[in-house]
């Protein structure tokens, strides 16, 4: 059984913390990308495109929990 309290007010989400998980998002994908390029020949394939984007995604959203 969960055990919650009732009384306490939820935590409020900072904008600092989504700013920030953005620029992290970003600054992975464009480094993946670039990273790609020179392990394959420049422009990397969609595929790794997409990866690089789902790593990235998921790296920002950590950001942005871990924030919190």
């Amino acid at each position: 059984m969960a055990i919650t309290i009732r009384d306490t007010e939820p935590r409020k989400r900072s904008i600092a913390s989504l700013v920030g998980g953005v620029v992290i998002a970003f600054g992975c994908f464009v480094l993946w990308l670039l990273v790609a390029g020179q392990l394959t020949q420049w422009p990397p394939s969609l595929p790794l495109v997409a990866s690089g984007l789902l790593v990235a995604l998921a790296i920002g959203f950590w950001i942005r929990l871990a924030d919190l």
